[in-house]
């Protein structure tokens, strides 16, 4: 982070479009000052670019049994929050599945970061959310 957000910087006000994948998006406890706290120095780091050309990637914590397994061969001890029970499957485009949080945690995360990001960043195209 502490070269990331200024390289957007020196990127943004040479002209470049820059663009955030802000990854994984999880509803951890105190998540929105966790969050907010990273957008205010996005925020800050774009201040006073001109013709800034700004996009996002807001892309939720997911996973595949396949995913999930690998995950848990390499880190066995993790405490990534990786139980079916407690997500919704889905079906992919292709037929895959994929467990992602239940609606009700996708809507509060995804109203929180479209007015979040609205807010602090008013020129960021988000381009999907998922």
């Amino acid at each position: 982070m502490k070269d990331r957000v200024p390289a957007l910087r020196r990127l943004a006000l040479d002209g470049y479009p820059v663009g955030l994948t802000l990854a994984p998006i999880m509803p951890l406890p105190d998540w929105r000052r966790h969050y907010a706290e990273l957008l205010d120095l996005v925020a800050a780091a774009v201040d006073g670019v001109p013709a800034l050309d700004l996009t996002a990637e807001l892309i939720t914590h997911r996973f595949t049994p396949g995913s999930r397994e690998v995950l848990l061969g390499w880190y066995p001890r993790t405490r990534l929050a990786m139980d079916e029970a407690s997500r919704t499957r889905r079906h992919g485009r292709f037929g895959a599945v994929k467990y992602v949080y239940p609606r009700e945690t996708m809507s509060e995360l995804r109203s929180w970061f479209d007015r979040e990001v609205a807010a602090r960043l008013p020129a960021c195209q988000v381009l999907y959310w998922t």
